[in-house]
């Protein structure tokens, strides 16, 4: 059951986990922060929120130094990849009612690169060997390998840690198991007559007893990194700002690329998991995840696609797309919000439409308390893609008319890149597309006369019962448009 040891050899001493010599230096001319050894313990035994009490061992000394010290570049690096990956752990975490801070473990696991693989061929966020990750329902074959699926993988990786936490109670031990076998663990629980971690510790492997150290050493760096003057390296808008949607017919990257005019790099760097460059067809589904701005032209696409549509083609780019060299940031504009009230970031993100780990990396914030006329800036794109369909030659009768809609813009103007304070409140109103009642008839009727549309979603979006009659001048809620 549990992961094989030969994979350790990966990433506890890949990149910037290690303690010995071959890490790489900074590079030169890089003022490095003095290391004060009793501020770091201080604040690596403060850390009491940890699933496990934490001690600062000369093994958890040397990780903390790999990081702040000899290799900070790469350290930077998985500071900025927290932003992409972080919500999805914590959101999974609260879901499955299981400690935030195991979020951490996937640092050790992959420094946070979601398709790594290990000299022992154990792959993705979690490092799941084939084995295991099948028996933990991912799938693995030569189309498609879950095991770099964000979603799939950390609902399996927090699946196995829960059986080894229920089994050991205690999230040291289960951590340790994930890392070597059950077994391991296990005999050395019977050789030493302990469930302590740090007295069986010297009869597990070498790799075992350095991973504990590892995460709490992996954790103190990402919650202390400003002490050490490391600056994370944010990826571009285009991979933060982000939405993934379930997807069952089969795609190839290159219709993708042509359908939303994103390039391939960003499209395989979203989505991982397809060995290929396109999605197989699945019953159950496989996830999509495409830059936000663009994500409503490929679902016009899906919706152009259904068979009861009437628009049934789509203008899209003939030109393939290939790997441009410029920044997609210059797709999104810079705009100001002026706090209202003292209260907690949680409470604004939803307004917002962005994590908390987004507003805090787009403005330095240390803590998750603002305060009213604090001044944050946040990043929308400057256009909303859409795509162009055209109505199939059909003969509509004239006792049935086409019903008028009123369609509503997303903004009234482009503001400039530069920063730029904006209405927000205005700014984030959702936006629909409305049918005009003429005259008196059921919910139900409309719901007929506009194909595509199900009676149960035209009476959710209008908080109205099914059977309810619309009066004259009434404007129905259609389509959210953004």
């Amino acid at each position: 059951m549990g992961l094989s040891i030969v994979k350790r050899s990966k990433l506890i001493g890949l990149l910037f986990l290690t303690v010995n010599s071959n890490l790489i230096a900074s590079e030169p001319g890089n003022k490095i922060p003095a290391f004060d050894r009793e501020e770091v313990e201080k604040k690596v035994l403060q850390m009491d929120d940890l699933v496990l009490k934490p001690k600062f061992t000369k093994a958890v000394e040397g990780y903390i130094r790999g990081y702040v010290v000899r290799n900070r570049t790469t350290a930077e690096k998985v500071l900025g990849r927290q932003v992409l990956y972080f919500p999805i752990f914590e959101k999974k975490l609260r879901e499955k009612n299981l400690p935030e801070s195991l979020k951490y473990l996937s640092v050790v696991e992959s420094a946070l690169v979601p398709d790594i693989v290990s000299r022992a061929s154990a792959v993705g966020l979690w490092q799941f060997m084939d084995d295991t990750g099948r028996e933990y329902g991912l799938k693995i074959n030569r189309y498609i390998d879950e095991r770099c699926d964000i979603i799939k993988s950390t609902d399996a990786a927090l699946e196995y840690l829960t059986f080894l936490h229920r089994k050991y109670d205690d999230w040291a031990l289960a951590m340790a198991a994930y890392n070597s076998g059950s077994g391991r663990v296990s005999r050395a629980i019977k050789r030493a007559r302990s469930k302590n971690f740090w007295r069986i510790h010297r009869y597990l492997p070498r790799e075992t007893r350095n991973y504990i150290p590892a995460f709490i050493a992996a954790s103190y760096v990402l919650r202390n990194h400003e002490d050490h003057e490391l600056v994370p390296q944010y990826p571009d808008l285009d991979l933060q700002i982000t939405e993934t949607i379930p997807v069952y017919n089969s795609f190839t990257f290159h219709q993708i690329a042509q359908l939303t005019s994103i390039p391939l790099n960003i499209i395989e760097a979203l989505n991982p998991a397809y060995r290929k460059g396109f999605i197989p067809s699945s019953r159950k589904g496989n996830y999509l995840t495409l830059p936000k701005r663009v994500m409503p032209a490929f679902k016009d696409f899906l919706e152009a696609k259904r068979p009861d549509n009437l628009y049934h083609a789509v203008e899209a780019s003939p030109i393939l797309v290939e790997r441009p060299s410029s920044n997609s940031n210059s797709y999104y504009f810079k705009a100001t919000y002026i706090v209202q009230e003292d209260q907690s970031i949680y409470t604004l993100v939803k307004m917002l439409k962005c994590s908390p780990h987004q507003l805090k990396a787009w403005n330095k914030l240390k803590t998750n308390h603002l305060k009213r006329g604090q001044e944050l800036t946040i990043y929308l794109p400057k256009e909303i893609k859409r795509l162009r369909t055209y109505r199939e030659l059909i003969k509509i009768e004239p006792f049935d008319p086409v019903p008028s809609l009123d369609f509503i813009e997303p903004f009234t103007y482009v503001p400039n890149y530069k920063s730029e304070e904006i209405n927000c409140e205005e700014l984030f109103k959702e936006r629909f597309l409305y049918y005009d009642v003429k005259k008196k008839e059921k919910l139900a009727r409309i719901a007929r006369r506009l194909q595509g549309i199900s009676i149960d979603e035209l009476a959710r979006l209008n908080d109205l019962p099914s059977d309810y009659v619309v009066k004259p001048g009434t404007k129905v809620k259609i389509k959210r448009y953004y």
